[in-house]
């Protein structure tokens, strides 16, 4: 049954209404009352039929209104993930940078400065509290880093000098991909040496050992004059248990600002 005339106007109104109150709310060149008052313009002067006029226009509004709505959704996505991106970087940038190379991504650099950092200054107070019963994991542990992190003289950590000569190879068309696969492999390997000596750490203040309420001793870290004096300043006043604690917390934070919360070993690879 065809609509009545004081239907069609009702849907003209409500069009409009539509127009207006979208075009306010959200943007006026999507949602457009004067070209639509054109088009209803042209459609009374040529006499068309309103009906199948209006219901083009409805469907033509509501195909309008579904673009807009994926477009600004699109937007937003787009807006919140980069968002994330500066507040995740924010986060990596609190750490000094280790630069190594021109083409090292940004956020490497950042990584690679707070595991070196954490391997010169952080690990060597495991030797002030370690025992025989976690010894040969703390050998296991300072060997990891030293080869993924710890610089010698004036040379980077040798696993970072793996990557330097992938960083410096000719370019070539799968030169990125390897690039990118080796910057993974490295986060990785990291990732479970952090979680490595974060799990011991909570195992320490699980266990007894009186001495380890005591102020800590530092006659017993053999490191050279100027990185001794800085784990000293690090950990000055603390007892054992403050020590393993502080460790334990700095580690967690490296591991929560760099998300690398999921990359941990295989029960089958854990020690």
């Amino acid at each position: 049954m065809p609509l009545s005339d004081k239907e069609v106007q009702t849907l003209i109104g409500k069009l409009r209404e539509k127009y207006a109150g979208y075009a306010k709310k959200y943007s006026k060149s999507w949602f457009n009352l004067d070209a639509f008052e054109d088009r209803l313009l042209v459609a009374l002067r040529n006499k068309m039929n309103l009906e199948g006029f209006i219901l083009a226009e409805i469907a033509n509004f509501e195909k309008t209104r579904e673009k807009y709505e994926k477009k600004k959704n699109a937007k937003s996505f787009t807006q919140l993930v980069d968002r994330i991106m500066e507040e995740n970087m924010a986060r990596v940038k609190k750490y000094l940078p280790v630069y190594f190379h021109p083409q090292a991504e940004l956020e490497m650099v950042h990584f690679y400065g707070a595991v070196s950092d954490l391997a010169l200054y952080h690990l060597p107070v495991l030797w002030l509290i370690s025992n025989e019963v976690v010894k040969n994991r703390v050998i296991r542990i300072e060997e990891e880093f030293g080869f993924l992190a710890l610089p010698n003289g004036t040379r980077h950590a040798k696993r970072i000098l793996d990557h330097i000569m992938i960083l410096s190879r000719p370019s070539s068309p799968g030169l990125a991909m390897e690039i990118e696969k080796d910057r993974t492999a490295y986060l990785r390997e990291c990732a479970f040496c952090l979680h490595d000596a974060h799990d011991l750490c909570e195992e320490l203040l699980e266990m007894r050992a009186q001495e380890w309420e005591m102020p800590l001793r530092f006659d017993r870290l053999y490191i050279e004059k100027e990185r001794r004096k800085k784990v000293v300043d690090l950990y000055q006043g603390l007892t054992g248990y403050g020590a393993i604690l502080a460790l334990m917390e700095h580690i967690g934070e490296i591991i929560e600002d760099f998300r690398l919360s999921a990359f941990r070993r295989k029960e089958s690879q854990a020690f």
